[in-house]
């Protein structure tokens, strides 16, 4: 804090030489002077002044017989008498402070939190259809009003809001969950699927099949009304696993002639830069009329801040659409294609034992299906919706489901 009241005065350093030049900086301070950074080297002294003081310092010297000698001037006095014929830097500093002053009512940087089931991409374009982006005007009051209307555009936000610090915005939503199960609440253990049970692994609950047994879809495996010691019964929260054989069939079809997309050419690369919020093009390359485009945003950052300027690259990929009549041998590999991606998806958590495959072609059209031998659990949790049970000689006189 010194050093810039200092720095806002200016201040002067020079040399004391003659008779007696360490008597003369004692007669400076009784005299109310403030000496500062005083030290002493071949026969001579340094000190410092404040600017406005050492025209009296020099007539006290000559009056001493000493000499005084500027040695370096600091301070913004200094620095602006330097600068007082430089008209141009002068225009610089009220331009710059205009300039400053007008980009601190736009926002250049918005920053979406992460979500689940809608990407940054998706998100920063129902924002801006809102309002909200980069080179938006940051007028606190409107932007709380844009929040209410995206988030119901959004659907499945319980909570966003936006917050504006300058010329930065953060925008933060909790995303809505579903509503937490009751885990000590009474339940049933029934098939999901028809099969046949390999063994059944009960951790809690009466076991209503064994191994071998061959069950349908709801029936039921593991209940969640045990009896007692004492004959009565009560109710638990039934859990625990049963591997069963179980069958699928799935079909694939393909089209005897169809239309497809295919790239006709070498990749094409385009970029541009943001800045502030406007789009400059740095290359020039016209797309042709039928290309699809991929396209990066690399931004910069600037000691782990997202700063408002990015780097786009485009990459353009020409393509035709082509009417395609497959042979046989074409139109099993893209049915096999089609299996493999219906197995990643609906086969998660199920293990192939064996499968059957039939290709038929006619008219119309190839159609592949699989018949699919699988090992996997059946068991699936079911609500147990219990009335008042009426205990008489061990026996309950009322229904448990």
């Amino acid at each position: 804090m010194v050093y810039l009241l200092r720095f806002l005065s200016g201040w002067v350093s020079f040399s004391i030489s003659g008779s007696r030049p360490g008597a003369f900086v004692n007669e400076l301070i009784r005299r109310g002077f403030n000496v500062w950074g005083i030290r002493a080297a071949s026969g001579e002294v340094f000190c410092c002044v404040r600017l406005g003081d050492y025209r009296e310092v020099q007539r006290l010297a000559r009056s001493r017989s000493m000499r005084v000698h500027i040695t370096a001037r600091r301070g913004v006095p200094v620095i602006v008498g330097r600068n007082r014929r430089r008209s141009g830097l002068a225009v610089g500093l009220v331009l710059f402070a205009v300039i400053f002053r007008v980009m601190s009512l736009f926002l250049w940087n918005v920053e979406i939190c992460e979500l689940d089931s809608v990407s940054r991409t998706a998100a920063s374009e129902t924002l801006a259809r809102f309002g909200v982006y980069e080179g938006a005007r940051a007028d606190f009051e409107s932007l709380k009003r844009m929040q209410t209307s995206a988030m119901l555009t959004f659907g499945n936000l319980s909570w966003m809001t936006i917050n504006v610090d300058g010329s930065f915005a953060e925008v933060n939503a909790t995303e809505k969950r579903e509503p937490e199960t009751n885990d000590t609440a009474p339940r049933n253990i029934k098939a999901c699927c028809d099969g046949q049970v390999i063994r059944a692994d009960v951790y809690s609950g009466m076991p209503a099949v064994n191994a071998g047994d061959a069950v349908l879809k709801g029936e039921l495996l593991i209940g969640g009304v045990v009896e007692t010691e004492r004959g009565g019964v009560r109710l638990v929260r039934a859990d625990g696993s049963v591997p069963a054989k179980t069958k699928h069939t799935e079909t694939f079809s393909l089209p005897a002639s169809y239309r497809a997309a295919g790239v006709c050419g070498a990749a094409k690369k385009r970029y541009s830069a943001r800045l502030f919020g406007v789009t400059l093009p740095l290359s020039v390359c016209e797309p042709e009329a039928d290309t699809l485009s991929f396209r990066s945003e690399s931004r910069a950052c600037f000691k782990g801040a997202a700063a408002s300027a990015s780097l786009i690259e485009e990459r353009l990929y020409p393509f035709e659409i082509r009417e395609l009549v497959p042979d046989e041998a074409a139109a099993r590999k893209a049915l096999h294609k089609k299996m493999m991606v219906c197995e990643l998806l609906r086969f998660r958590g199920r293990t192939i034992t064996s499968r059957n495959e039939r290709f038929s072609r006619d008219g119309t059209g190839c159609t592949l299906t699989v018949d699919y031998a699988c090992e996997e659990d059946i068991a699936a949790p079911s609500p147990l919706l219990s009335r008042s049970l009426h205990i008489r000689r061990g026996e309950p006189d009322g229904s448990a489901d």
